[in-house]
């Protein structure tokens, strides 16, 4: 199997609770030998479409613009049997960087209508990747992916063969979350596995994936005390953890 695993999140230097879990799910496709090539959105030029329908109309298939999209992500796309969106969880959707790409896989579709399922659609021009979402958020509530996961399933129907979300993902690396993190990531690279293998994810699995490790109360204690801190401190997140600022 082929996989085209495409890292949304801008951040980098081992702060990334996205890149995290991706590790681990493309540890475990590889260990049930996929062939697979990770990318990094922040790294790459992708301009937003246009709206212009020159990928409709004058050269089908084909973007009017010419970046890293066209030139290399988009045909990778295309060639690969499986591609992975992971993404930080960004006003309760995808983030830019995500959604600039999936709106710039538009010439994989034609302009015709057509009825799928009692609704209308566009009919694909040709070979198209199944799809599984990754993605993190800061609060404990699952339910945190619920717009996420309908906007994808909307679009992506029983192309989209798994979701794997983590919801209270900043705490789940802080001290004293070591071996629950380790639990996650070891579920994680499980359910990479299965994914190569069945085109699935169990529920015995997706149970440790999303099992509660803090409850709202206790969040909101700690999660405020660390705020407070970077605020005293002047300081981002990233420079809070270069330089060793803990809440209180």
């Amino acid at each position: 199997m082929k996989v085209i695993a495409l890292n949304a999140s801008p951040r980098g230097k081992g702060q990334s609770k996205t890149e995290l879990l991706l590790n681990s799910l493309v540890e475990g496709m590889r260990s049930a030998h996929a062939d697979v090539e990770v990318i990094n959105l922040r790294s790459r030029k992708i301009r937003y479409c246009i709206g212009c329908y020159t990928c409709w109309t004058k050269t089908p298939g084909i973007c009017v613009h010419k970046d890293d999209m066209s030139r290399e992500l988009f045909p990778k796309f295309l060639e690969s049997d499986l591609a992975v969106y992971a993404t930080p969880l960004y006003h309760f959707g995808v983030n830019a960087q995500l959604k600039t790409f999936i709106e710039r896989t538009l010439p994989a579709v034609e302009p015709f209508i057509i009825e799928n399922k009692g609704k209308a659609a566009h009919p694909l021009r040709g070979r198209h990747p199944l799809i599984v979402s990754l993605s993190v958020a800061g609060f404990p509530e699952p339910s945190i992916f619920d717009l996420m996961s309908s906007h994808l399933r909307y679009i992506y129907g029983k192309a989209l063969i798994g979701e794997i979300y983590r919801p209270a993902a900043e705490t789940m690396t802080q001290p004293g979350f070591e071996q629950v993190r380790a639990d996650i990531c070891d579920a994680v690279k499980q359910a990479g596995a299965e994914l190569v293998q069945t085109f699935t994810v169990s529920d015995e699995t997706m149970k440790r994936i999303t099992q509660p490790i803090v409850d709202l109360e206790t969040m909101r204690e700690y999660g405020n005390n660390m705020w407070q801190a970077y605020i005293d401190a002047g300081v981002t997140p990233q420079e809070a953890m270069e330089r060793g600022i803990q809440s209180t």
